[in-house]
């Protein structure tokens, strides 16, 4: 496979991504659900990391890779992020395979995370007042991300209590990232089994260091 996930579904992401962590206009906050709550405070946090810090993060990757264990990593669900991503798979992992591609995937996406803020170029993001959904235990934050060049992208982020929030899937322009994974998660299952995704993963992350 010439490319895991297509440069569409990769720009998306960094969208995405960045709009967790990049600009800060909030919408109306009056009746702030806990989620909405987590999402705007760590927006916060590495908005003004990167005010201070953006000039040394592009020459020490450690310092930046630090810095989103501990704002990001902690609001992120990669177990149910994993789960969701490898679909009806999922049963045929064993559970050392399992383990294997949540810390596959984990770094799959952080990898595309940090490089999406090495890119910052002025973005904002724009949350919208929050609202209830009927799902007990399960909350959305819904946002704009304002790119800097022109245009608005629509971002939400769905997000899970159990434990406390954290986000387990992202929608950008209405395209689900744990779905569009799962497609090509799918492929390579069907290609080569658990081992083969396993396998391709590790290329994609071994390539990216």
């Amino acid at each position: 496979m010439n490319q895991f996930i297509s440069k569409s579904l990769s720009a998306a992401f960094k969208y995405a991504i960045a709009g967790f962590v990049l600009g800060a206009s909030f919408g109306a906050v009056a009746e702030d659900h806990p989620a909405q709550t987590m999402v705007v405070e760590s927006t916060t946090k590495m908005m003004d990391f990167l005010k201070t810090d953006g000039d040394k993060i592009k020459d020490d990757p450690a310092y930046l890779a630090a810095k989103v264990d501990e704002l990001v990593v902690p609001n992120l669900d990669f177990n149910r992020m994993t789960r969701l991503a490898v679909g009806k798979n999922w049963k045929k992992a064993s559970d050392e395979q399992q383990v294997e591609l949540v810390s596959e995937f984990k770094n799959l996406l952080l990898n595309t995370y940090t490089n999406a803020l090495t890119e910052y170029s002025g973005e904002t993001i724009e949350f919208e007042p929050y609202r209830p959904i009927e799902k007990e235990g399960f909350a959305v934050v819904r946002s704009v991300f304002n790119q800097s060049g022109g245009g608005a992208v629509p971002v939400i982020y769905k997000l899970r209590g159990k434990g406390g929030w954290k986000i387990y899937d992202i929608e950008v322009n209405s395209v689900s990232l744990v779905t569009s994974y799962r497609t090509a998660f799918g492929t390579e299952v069907s290609k080569g089994g658990i081992d083969g995704l396993l396998g391709t993963l590790k290329k994609k992350n071994a390539e990216s260091k």
